[in-house]
């Protein structure tokens, strides 16, 4: 059976599901604690407030999501039903209910995590799509904590006024590639490996990449060799994912006929797959790998 989201996805949904339940377990912790110090505890608002920001989390935010990233019931069954401490117990010192919900989030918190460290690797992944984010690369899975917002300050009007050969070598660097390609006009691709994973699997990856000697803010397929022919050599390379790189805005004309060229190679029979790395991207990834020492303060 497979995962009804990519895996990526489906991680990085039951993490912040998980950090959510831990912020909440620190806030009834923290807020419990000041209202009996201060004496305007109130059991009777005070654990009803409790117990409905429970409910959010767990019925409003937890279950849908796990209904929307796993193909069966058990999930859902196992984070509604986790184990734990006795009903019965006693909690001596505190108020009783309160001490019961801190229980309870403890345990459906722990239960969250099982399923995010464990029940994932229990399906199959699902297949990649015709065209890739950066943030579905494996190989670049730190850009997932990098914002746009993050890096926006490294950006002019949406370019980042680096070189290509800069782009190359951390591009090489981040995926391991010991060999540094010469940059010449007739190559079929600007950096070619077979280091990169996307689902936990490695692809032969091919990229073209264009940095600030352009002088454009935009790229378009007049930019990419006569008549566009570095596209058409590109996917001629023995690849399966395609990477169009440039440090500004890429038309949509380029997207669109990347589009075209992985559609055709995939009515060969050959699996493709495309990703567009736009100035804002580059940056991210950059900076997700601390490439970007022109910029560090």
């Amino acid at each position: 059976m497979r995962l009804r989201k990519s895996k990526n996805a489906a991680q990085e949904e039951l993490t912040s599901l998980v950090n959510e339940g831990y912020l909440y377990l620190a806030w009834l912790k923290a807020d419990y604690a000041q209202k009996k110090a201060d004496g305007t505890f109130n059991p009777e608002l005070d654990n009803k407030l409790y117990s409905d920001a429970f409910e959010t989390w767990a019925n409003t935010h937890v279950i849908p999501s796990l209904g929307a990233i796993f193909p069966t019931e058990l999930e859902r069954n196992f984070f509604i039903t986790p184990q734990g401490s006795r009903p019965d117990m006693s909690f001596p010192g505190v108020d009783q209910r309160w001490a019961e919900l801190r229980e309870i989030a403890v345990m459906h918190i722990h239960a969250l995590q099982k399923l995010l460290e464990n029940n994932l690797d229990r399906y199959t992944d699902l297949p990649a799509q015709t065209r890739l984010y950066v943030e579905d690369i494996d190989s670049f899975q730190k850009v997932r904590g990098v914002n746009p917002s993050m890096v926006a300050g490294l950006l002019k009007e949406s370019y980042l006024d680096l070189p290509e050969d800069t782009i190359q070598m951390a591009l090489e660097q981040i995926l391991n590639v010991s060999f540094h390609k010469k940059d010449w006009g007739g190559e079929i691709n600007d950096l070619y490996t077979a280091n990169l994973t996307v689902n936990s699997g490695r692809v032969a990856t091919a990229f073209l990449l264009k940095g600030n000697g352009l002088r454009k803010r935009v790229m378009e397929i007049s930019d990419c060799g006569k008549n566009g022919d570095q596209l058409v050599r590109l996917v001629d390379s023995p690849a399966s994912l395609f990477v169009v790189q440039f440090v500004g805005e890429i038309s949509q004309n380029v997207i669109k006929d990347m589009q075209g060229k992985i559609e055709t190679l995939k009515t060969r029979g050959r699996p493709a797959y495309y990703c567009i790395m736009n100035g804002q991207d580059s940056a991210r990834v950059l900076y997700a790998y601390g490439k970007l020492p022109k910029f560090e303060t």
